[in-house]
């Protein structure tokens, strides 16, 4: 694997702050949503396949996503003779970032609620209310991470699949 074309799909990511940014917020309501769904099938032994459906769906949409949106650059790196394979790589590292950081952010603001509670006592109705909405279970948390990564690979194969698609001319065209 070649680490550095992966940290180019890291850094690549980030050029596009408005999309990164709205799906970080995305993929990070998506955690608590999942993480929350499989604590209570953990817990009480119920279905947890309505929240890996929302996950799969919220993960395939942003693949597609960041072929439709990444097909000008796909082009200019096909012009410079780029493989399919490197360019699937690119776009792994954007999918992975966008979910590790979410991740990050639902495992922060956890870490701070609870710091709060712990400060404030459960006095205060908002913040027993805030902490039973927001925080997962480590175990919960892990598991969804893994879930959604895992979740992803088919939204990858077909932005890979429409990458390969686009022709290298593309990127020569006047738009």
């Amino acid at each position: 694997m070649n680490f550095k074309i992966l940290f180019k799909g890291f850094r690549l990511a980030f050029r596009a702050k408005k999309r990164v940014t709205a799906f970080i917020i995305i993929y990070a309501v998506l955690f608590i949503a999942v993480g929350k769904g499989l604590q209570s099938a953990l817990t009480s032994g119920s279905m947890e396949w309505p929240w890996l459906i929302m996950a799969f769906i919220v993960a395939t949409v942003y693949a597609i996503l960041i072929s439709q949106f990444r097909s000008r650059d796909i082009a200019i790196l096909k012009c410079v003779s780029w493989g399919n394979s490197e360019i699937l790589l690119l776009l792994i590292g954007e999918v992975v970032i966008v979910a590790a950081v979410a991740c990050l952010i639902v495992v922060e603001l956890g870490v701070e609620i609870l710091g709060i509670v712990a400060y404030m006592g459960t006095d205060f109705g908002v913040l027993s209310d805030v902490q039973s909405l927001v925080v997962v279970a480590p175990t919960a948390m892990a598991w969804t991470l893994f879930y959604i990564i895992i979740l992803q690979i088919p939204g990858l194969a077909l932005a890979r699949w429409r990458a390969m698609k686009i022709p290298p001319m593309k990127a020569l065209r006047e738009e």
